[in-house]
C-alpha cells in the first residue's frame, strides 16, 4: 500500500481525495466479506473507473491481495492523462475517426453505424448508472439527459 500512496501523491489534490477513498474502501468490502473481482487488467467496468478512468476498489482490492495490477508503468499511464490535458479530461471524452479516409462507400457505412452504436452503447450505460444512483426512489427519471 506504500508504494499506491507514493503514486496516489503524484496527482492533483481532488484525484487523490478520490483515489484514497477507493483505496479506504477495500477495507468496506473485506468487512462485508464480498468476493474478490478477479481482474487481469487494471480495468475496471464499475461506475467509478468508467467515471473517472482510474483504479477503484476493485483494482485495489485485486493488486492487494490477488494480481499486482498497479505497476510503474500503469499508475504512469494514469497519471499521464493529467500531464496531457489536466482536468479537461473529464469535460469532453469522444470518439476521434483518424482511419476514415480511403475506406470505400460499404466500409464508411459500416463505420458510421459501429460510431453510431458506441454512441447509443454510451447513453445506455450513462442512464443505467443514473438508475443506480436515483436507486428505488419513487422520483421521475430522464433515461436521455444530458
Amino acid at each position: 500500500m506504500t508504494t499506491s500512496l507514493r503514486e496516489i501523491h503524484k496527482f492533483p489534490f481532488p484525484i487523490q481525495k478520490l483515489l484514497g477513498d477507493e483505496a479506504l474502501a477495500v477495507n468496506d468490502r473485506l468487512e462485508k466479506g464480498k468476493a474478490p473481482p478477479e481482474l487481469t487488467t487494471a480495468e475496471c467496468h464499475c461506475r467509478f473507473f468508467v467515471r473517472y478512468m482510474l483504479p477503484c476498489r476493485h483494482i485495489f482490492r485485486e493488486h492487494t491481495f490477488g494480481q499486482k495490477l498497479l505497476t510503474e508503468i500503469t499508475w504512469q499511464s494514469f497519471q499521464l492523462m493529467f500531464e496531457e490535458s489536466g482536468f479537461e479530461i473529464y469535460e469532453h471524452r469522444e470518439h476521434i475517426d483518424i482511419a476514415g479516409h480511403g475506406l470505400n462507400e460499404v466500409d464508411q457505412d459500416a463505420e458510421h453505424l459501429r460510431i453510431r452504436f458506441n454512441e447509443i452503447s454510451e447513453r445506455l450505460r450513462d442512464a443505467y448508472f443514473r438508475i443506480l444512483e436515483v436507486g428505488a426512489s419513487n422520483k421521475p427519471l430522464n433515461l436521455f439527459a444530458a
